[in-house]
């Protein structure tokens, strides 16, 4: 165990050093002033003594550099040292005559705590080590008492690090040390105390993390050190005799290299660490994963070693150019079967044996695909980005850093058959269309690409944008698939005004009515989501904006005369749950009704051409937060 003791100093004013008086104001003279004290230990108070006689004013500055013009002054009684130092203490006073000046000299005594470290074990056996600072340099000595009556003087020069042997470990003795000097009226600092505690070091926080073969025979370890603790890195290739590759002795998380080994050779690599007493202690073996592979049908076949210890295991990660394609639960499971390859393309492989505490990593297999055909996209979307951008995303078989291939995308408006070409991407499989007005067409595309041993797969089946439109209270949106393969259904995604927002699953549904209340924000924008089982692919519409209860606006004019200008008396709204209005001429007959808001009056009565003049109306509507609304009014028939 090691344990560290600060020496602790406080910062105070006064606190700079100086040797001589210089050209400044003390050869001015003239003054006169008496301390208390001109040399102590710190913390140093000195007590000041006036002696000019009869001044007008008189000011002090006990850190005077010695050669300033114009330094601060101040009238006290005493000033304290908390730091140590030589020091020029200024007296400044006014007198009938001018200003005189007087200087004396203060030298404060360091008494800094002595810092030290210590290491100890189960045999009695401690070693302690002074730490070398500016407080350390300031003694002559340094007293060290061990604690069981035993005393020892370091000196100046001195080696700083000490051993000593305890006979009684059940004790808790307590090492002191002060430092001294050898002359002065200062002749000792403050004491430092350090309680001991008899155990071995903590030479189980030094452990493996990761274990790595690389493709040059080198074996990367990464651990963890304690520091001053001498660690041996050794390895096997039976499990049972090791060899020592290096020794550290360090402290920290570091790597560290055993090269020129055989990449198909499985080893087993452990840290042995000791500590002050010779005890060692030996971390449990982690042994190095090997990986082979071939190709053929149009698949690469992977084999790997199997983990030698189960106890340890946790399972197998199997990585294709830097990325999980398989994970594995099971010890016994050490092949797998890559079909998501593409002819002409370049993969490489590794297996990562994830264990309790630890990882461990197989150099990479490279493989290139020579045979088999072309596969069917795995997946594809189409998602409005805003106003006029559409991005079209596919997930293209055996695509990765090392592939080479052609996606081509074609395009149509929905509803209809015509597609055309609009890009062809290398090496890419996303593509923003700019070239398109999301509120007011849904758009539809085919994929298709050719893989790098120039084999091609027909286009996919359309995916279309999701197309959302308002109608009063109910959304309305296009039906057509937006993910390729199918996805598990659309949320409506509600946000209103105030920021809230909230997600509500319609399946597969393609209409949702608006529901709200007087608690309801004021305005809303409405957005439908599509996405797929697995996640990977999602769809989102454009957006519509809703404003709740709105109300009926009813013109207080109509010409039913044929030409086909405001030939039709209509109330206008958006949101409404149900409707109802009369017209009745100025006797109060009821002349045309109507439960659609969307049926206006023509202006006849039972066939024939009303007269013109002023009617009525009066209707009853629901708004959209179901609050019943009654209107009435006045309008002019004109011919």
């Amino acid at each position: 165990m090691r344990k560290t003791l600060l020496s602790f100093s406080s910062f105070f004013i006064l606190c700079s050093a100086v040797t001589g008086y210089g050209q400044g104001l003390c050869d001015r003279g003239g003054g006169d002033f008496e301390l208390s004290t001109y040399e102590g230990c710190v913390p140093l108070t000195v007590t000041i003594t006036n002696k000019v006689q009869n001044p007008i004013l008189v000011g002090y500055n006990g850190n005077y550099d010695g050669v300033s013009q114009n330094p601060s002054f101040i009238d006290v009684p005493s000033v304290t040292y908390n730091n140590p130092g030589s020091f020029i203490f200024l007296q400044q006073a006014a007198i009938t005559t001018g200003r005189v000046y007087a200087c004396r000299r203060v030298k404060a005594i360091e008494t800094g705590l002595i810092a030290a470290t210590y290491s100890s074990c189960g045999g009695g056996q401690v070693s302690m080590e002074l730490t070398d600072n500016a407080i350390l340099k300031a003694y002559d000595q340094v007293e060290i008492k061990w604690g069981d009556g035993i005393t020892e003087v370091w000196k100046k020069g001195d080696p700083l690090t000490f051993r000593h042997s305890y006979t009684n470990v059940n004790d808790k003795p307590t090492i002191t040390f002060q430092g001294l000097y050898s002359t002065g009226v200062c002749r000792a600092g403050r004491v430092n105390s350090l309680p001991v505690t008899f155990e071995r070091p903590q030479l189980n926080e030094i452990q493996m993390s990761a274990v790595e073969m690389r493709n040059d025979g080198t074996l990367r370890l990464t651990y963890k050190g304690v520091a001053g603790i001498p660690t041996d890195i050794q390895f096997s290739t039976d499990g049972t005799t090791f060899a020592t590759s290096g020794r550290r002795t360090t402290g920290g998380t570091q790597p560290y290299d055993i090269k020129g080994l055989n990449i198909a050779q499985v080893y087993k690599v452990r840290l042995s660490s000791e500590d002050l007493c010779a005890g060692t202690t030996e971390t449990q073996p982690i042994s190095s994963v090997t990986l082979t592979g071939n190709t053929s049908n149009g698949a690469n076949s992977l084999k790997w070693s199997q983990y030698p210890d189960a106890a340890q295991f946790d399972g197998y990660d199997l990585l294709r150019d830097g990325t999980i394609i398989k994970s594995f639960t099971g010890v016994g499971e050490t092949s797998y079967t890559d079909e998501d390859v593409e002819c002409g393309t370049f993969v490489e492989y590794q297996v990562v044996a994830r264990l309790k505490a630890a990882t461990s990593t197989s150099a990479a297999v490279g493989l290139k695909v020579e045979t088999g055909s072309a596969k069917p996209l795995n997946g594809g979307s189409v998602s409005v980005l805003d106003a006029g951008s559409i991005a079209i995303k596919a997930d293209v078989p055996g695509a990765g850093p090392n592939t080479s291939y052609e996606l081509s995308i074609e395009r149509a408006e929905a509803g209809t058959t015509v597609f055309k070409k609009i890009i062809t991407l290398y090496n890419e499989s996303d593509y923003v269309d700019n070239s398109v007005k999301t509120s007011e067409l849904s758009y539809c595309y085919r994929m298709s690409y050719q893989n790098s041993c120039g084999q091609k797969v027909p286009v996919s089946e359309p995916i279309c944008s999701i197309l959302l439109n308002k109608n009063l209270t109910t959304l309305n949106w296009t039906a057509d698939a937006p993910i390729l393969g199918g996805f598990e259904g659309y949320t409506v995604v509600q946000t209103g005004s105030s920021g809230n927002a909230e997600e509500i699953p319609v399946n597969k549904l393609t209409n949702y009515t608006v529901k709200l209340n007087n608690q309801s924000d004021l305005e809303y924008n409405f957005m439908i989501r599509a996405a797929d089982a697995t996640g990977d692919f999602e769809s989102l519409s454009n957006i519509v904006n809703y404003r709740r209860n709105a109300g009926v606006f009813v013109p207080d004019a109509f010409t039913p005369n044929g030409d086909g200008f405001n030939d039709v008396l209509e109330a206008k709204s958006e949101q409404l749950r149900s409707f109802n209005m009369s017209v009745m001429n100025r006797w109060g007959v009821v002349v045309f009704h109507s439960d659609d808001i969307a049926k206006g009056w023509d202006g006849t009565v039972e066939g024939t051409n009303a007269p013109v003049g002023y009617y009525y109306y009066k209707m009853t509507f629901v708004d959209d937060i179901d609050q019943t609304v009654e209107k009435s009014g006045t309008f002019m028939l004109l011919r």
